[in-house]
């Protein structure tokens, strides 16, 4: 699928994407995704693929599920279920699955690019029963990346005296450095942001430590702490009623 700007206007009572002059709706977007998944499966695993599972936020209403299942449909997918996203993880890692007995209770934290979501399933004799749900659009990990790159930028004003925050390319370039800085700070205590040609041809060189990483991001970390605390007081249970999390 070729990467290309576009606009959501409304054409005939519904929202479509407007690419080089053509209207595509989501639902031939989604078309379009499964065809590519397909091909990508058929062509790693050497044999046809025709049937499939489908994870979808908790959120989702019949409709949504419904225009999904059809858009799958539409790339030649046989859809064989359309499970909720925390009971998919739950099931990816078998969680509940290999000791069916006993009552458990899984918090399930899914921190995504552009928002929060976090969910406590009760875990019984390999059944699972979503308590509660929460989402957050106000944090997400883009939030994470783009604190770091104002770092960036006030440290390059403090070193060149030369504020780049106003040109959207250098602050795109500063975004595309924290970006890959941010993930090697996963596993690495130290990362280096280099950036070619930052503003009038002068290259930018930094080194971030994880501990300035998260002071850095210590609000949005707090935002973070404070979403699940709000939901377990809202189910009743604390953090040691909690077996498992996953991420």
């Amino acid at each position: 699928i070729a990467e290309s700007k576009c606009s959501v206007t409304e054409k005939n009572g519904k929202l479509t994407y407007e690419i080089d002059g053509k209207f595509v709706s989501p639902e031939d977007v989604a078309k379009l995704i499964f065809r590519k998944m397909k091909e990508t499966a058929q062509f790693a695993l050497g044999s046809d693929v025709n049937d499939t599972v489908i994870t979808v936020p908790f959120d989702f209403g019949e409709k949504q599920k419904n225009v999904l299942g059809e858009a799958a449909k539409g790339a030649g997918l046989n859809v064989l279920r359309l499970i909720h996203e925390p009971s998919a993880a739950l099931l990816a890692y078998g969680i509940g699955q290999d000791s069916p007995s006993g009552k458990s209770h899984v918090l399930v934290y899914k921190l995504g690019g552009a928002s929060l979501s976090i969910t406590v399933i009760e875990v019984n004799s390999g059944l699972y029963r979503v308590l509660s749900t929460a989402a957050d659009d106000s944090v997400g990990g883009t939030c994470f990346t783009e604190a770091l790159a104002q770092h960036l930028a006030s440290e390059f004003r403090r070193y060149y005296k030369n504020d780049v925050r106003g040109n959207p390319r250098a602050m795109m370039k500063l975004m595309n450095s924290a970006e890959m800085a941010k993930h090697s700070l996963s596993t690495l205590g130290t990362a280096n942001c280099f950036v070619d040609s930052l503003s009038d041809g002068m290259d930018f060189d930094c080194n971030v430590s994880r501990a300035r990483f998260e002071l850095i991001c210590s609000a949005l970390f707090v935002k973070c702490i404070e979403a699940i605390k709000k939901l377990l007081e809202q189910v009743g249970l604390g953090t040691d009623d909690i077996s498992k999390v996953v991420l």
